[in-house]
């Protein structure tokens, strides 16, 4: 404890000549446990070149303190942000570990999920008048202590402007049995190219791993006044429908996003749709064998500490933050009112059963649906119905910002974790279906934050 003392001031000392040092506490209270969390933040600003930390501590007991009690009092240290972005003329280069995005503004985004988490990244941008480009490599698992295999994704977009309208391609992939792979990072080629060729031929010989690609387009239209776009994510399609009717009809796995906002003289305005189908984001998986590249940050739903605790689905998608087999509307509502920053929305959100880690669910096999199957969607005997209001205010005060939250939600059939009753090597992780529990939530956040 001593030395993280000695470490603040110090680090302190050296930023404070040279860098903005912001400082917060906040306080989260809910109908399960009350928590705090405090908030370290330095940032150097300087012609195109910033430089960020964000050090969190919290003692919400999601994960287990790096010291006894008696040293840091049940908090551990997250870190959200830690790294470095460069801004020169058309280019912009950040690597760290840094929340990240979609290239669509939406709390609906398909690719990069709106949560924004945070993941070690290298990312390349390139924008100009009538062109821009993005690739950005996203670690996964590296050197797993605990036996899981190295993982690592890899996120592309490119299109064309035409005066407000931006037209473009997205694509991500997700590979198994290394960490990184500099040619999805480097190459434009879209990335369903470059595994093929890799995996299937080679030059002179192949090389490869477990990996998969889904690919998808996006347009989206700014002006001053409002904001409109539209997206969607491939992960597979089913061409038998047209070459093959009356053999095994797999399920389409597809997601959509579509919405905007526009500026009244009342406030900002909002409303969103998207939704994806059943299996959408899964790994493969078979008798033999489980590919593990589903496109998630974790191989798994459970982490052991204290017990068996779930990762949070919006914390484990890379992307669509309601994950498969879903549909959700959104509205939101966004105004300035006597210096204070208002932001608030409302979600009705219904999910069928979902495994970001489970090929299948609690199937075997694919071809265990059938030779007429074809696609799923909310197709359960129940199904959760989620409604969410949140609305968040933020103003400063004697050179302070007070920041407060409130978070009310009632789920119906809420989902939870149960084990495949097919309990084989590939499948025995935990998936999520709909219960019959219905619970009502709430959450309260008081914090400030203070700059130097």
């Amino acid at each position: 404890m001593k030395k993280f003392l000695v470490f603040l001031f110090v680090f302190y000392s050296i930023m404070v000549l040279s860098a903005k040092f912001n400082f917060g506490i906040d306080l989260e209270f809910n109908n399960i446990k009350e928590y705090q969390k405090v908030i370290f933040e330095f940032v150097h600003d300087y012609e195109g070149f910033n430089f960020i930390i964000e050090l969190n501590a919290l003692n919400d007991g999601k994960y287990k303190p790096s010291q006894p009690d008696v040293y840091y009092k049940g908090f551990y240290f997250y870190m959200k942000n830690g790294g470095v972005l460069i801004n020169k003329n058309n280019y912009e280069i950040s690597f760290g570990r840094l929340q990240h995005s979609d290239i669509v503004d939406s709390p609906y985004s398909l690719f990069i999920s709106s949560k924004k988490n945070s993941a070690i990244i290298l990312d390349f941008e390139y924008e100009d008048k009538s062109f821009f480009y993005e690739s950005r490599y996203i670690e996964l698992n590296r050197e797993s202590t605990i036996g899981y295999p190295d993982r690592g994704a890899n996120f592309k977009n490119y299109g064309i402007k035409i005066g407000n309208f931006r037209l473009g391609y997205e694509e991500s992939i997700v590979y198994v049995g290394t960490s990184f792979d500099i040619e999805y990072f480097v190459n434009p080629i879209p990335n369903f190219f470059i595994q093929y060729i890799n995996i299937s031929s080679g030059k002179p010989w192949t090389h490869g791993y477990n990996a998969n690609s889904i690919l998808g387009f996006m347009v989206d239209y700014l002006d001053k006044n409002k904001y409109l776009y539209g997206q969607i994510l491939v992960d597979d399609i089913n061409t038998n429908r047209i070459f093959a009717p009356n053999s095994y009809q797999n399920p389409d796995k597809i997601a959509w996003s579509l919405g905007g906002k526009i500026s009244t003289k009342f406030g900002k305005l909002g409303i969103y749709n998207a939704g994806a189908t059943k299996y959408t984001f899964e790994p493969y998986g078979n008798e033999n064998t489980n590919t593990k590249y589903g496109y998630t940050y974790y191989p798994d739903v459970i982490y052991k500490y204290g017990g068996e605790k779930t990762i949070p689905l919006e914390e484990n998608y890379i992307g669509y933050i309601n994950g498969e087999n879903n549909l959700s509307f959104m509205i939101t509502y966004e105004n300035i009112i006597n210096n204070i920053n208002l932001k608030s929305n409302f979600e009705y959100s219904i999910s069928g059963s979902k495994s970001p880690a489970n090929p299948w669910h609690e199937l075997l096999n694919w071809d265990e649906l059938g030779k007429k199957s074809g696609t799923k969607f909310l197709d359960g005997e129940r199904l959760e119905h989620k409604c969410t209001f949140n609305l968040f205010a933020d103003y400063e005060f004697l050179g302070i910002k007070f920041m407060n939250e409130l978070t009310l939600k009632y789920t119906k059939n809420k989902l939870k974790l149960v084990s495949p009753e097919n309990l084989v090597e590939y499948n025995e992780i935990k998936y999520f279906v709909p219960s019959d529990n219905s619970e009502i939530s709430w959450n309260l956040l008081l914090g400030f934050e203070v700059s130097f």
